[in-house]
């Protein structure tokens, strides 16, 4: 079947209305259609990601919460009367997310979408300036107006690629679950990017579990969802803003000094150059790893808020260039079957 955006639409506007209602006992007042050129100026404090694939498109949605509309939510849902969110409380945006997400998710599969969803990734920050490029055709959203403000859905998707690497067709395969192995191909994968496309050697610090002590900001980066039989998942890459430069200067031969619409999008095509590489390797192993579209994030001082979704589900790696630090992020879910 052709497969529009549009056709996203109705399905995610009736889920995310029954959601606040159900579950926040909050009513929308109004919703307006959203492009690249008319998203809300106001900077987000939290957001969730889920990325999307089906046999015919592959993309992103996201659900972006400016801080008084999260407290207002927070406080109709758990009764309270906060009037700072206090730690931990932004799991509930991925409830939230993921509530929206699987219901309109059952009416559209209704429909013929046949949609997976990867694992929800949580961000939390001093400013998310933009989930997505403003400037990607495939961008529309819808804002819900409550009554401390906005809270908007976006979604950027694309048609599948027919050229996407399968898995060799070997009836004697064992099936294949995530493992630390596939950890190692990633890291290869960024690797391989940065000696051929910046000619950088990289140093490869700790895996650590982000959380507590051991927490890091970025303010842009670049998320891609991940799915598979046996497991959903994310990947995620992610610079301060002083380093992503350096690299896009050494990449374009320009001297940029600040962030802005013409280097930005350069963080997507990192981490899509980067997982494509790891995916034609995994899939040749056995796996059979679909990728959505990579989603451009930029703010200032951003956290990924991941440790607490899964007792494993995410692990950061530090990695050291001579243009400064990186981090990639993995996060997984097994499907049990």
């Amino acid at each position: 079947m052709k497969t529009k955006i549009e056709d996203f639409l109705s399905p995610f506007v009736t889920a995310t209305e029954t959601t606040l209602l159900d579950l926040c006992k909050t009513r929308v007042q109004s919703t307006r259609i959203l492009t690249g050129d008319s998203l809300p100026t106001e900077p987000a404090r939290f957001a969730a990601l889920i990325g999307i694939t089906s046999p015919t498109i592959q993309g992103s949605m996201s659900v972006n919460f400016p801080e008084p509309v999260f407290l207002e939510l927070m406080n109709r849902m758990l009764g309270e009367t906060m009037t700072q969110i206090a730690p931990g409380l932004e799991d509930g945006a991925a409830e939230i997310t993921n509530i929206i997400f699987g219901n309109a998710k059952t009416k559209l599969n209704e429909l013929g979408f046949n949609i997976q969803m990867a694992l929800p990734t949580l961000l939390r920050g001093k400013r998310i300036e933009s989930i997505g490029s403003r400037s990607s055709p495939n961008l529309l959203g819808v804002q819900f107006t409550l009554d401390s403000g906005p809270l908007w859905i976006l979604f950027e998707l694309g048609a599948r690629s027919a050229t996407e690497v399968k898995p060799p067709e070997n009836t004697s395969m064992k099936e294949k679950n995530w493992s630390p192995e596939m950890l190692l191909e990633f890291v290869k994968a960024v690797r391989k990017t940065m000696e051929v496309q910046f000619g950088s050697k990289i140093e490869v610090g700790q895996p650590f579990r982000n959380q507590g002590e051991s927490r890091f900001v970025f303010d842009v980066g670049s998320i891609i969802g991940v799915t598979d039989e046996h497991f959903s998942g994310f990947f995620g890459m992610y610079y301060q803003s002083e380093t992503f430069l350096k690299l896009m200067n050494r990449l374009l031969d320009t001297e940029f000094t600040e962030l802005n619409e013409e280097n930005q999008d350069g963080a997507s095509e990192i981490t899509n150059i980067c997982f494509g590489v790891a995916k034609q390797v995994l899939n040749q192993q056995g796996h059979q790893i679909q990728m959505a579209l990579p989603c451009l994030i930029r703010g200032s001082e951003i956290e990924s808020a991941n440790s607490g979704l899964d007792e494993k589900s995410a692990i950061t790696v530090p990695l050291n260039t001579e243009h400064g630090k990186l981090w990639i992020e993995f996060g997984y879910k097994e499907i049990k079957g």
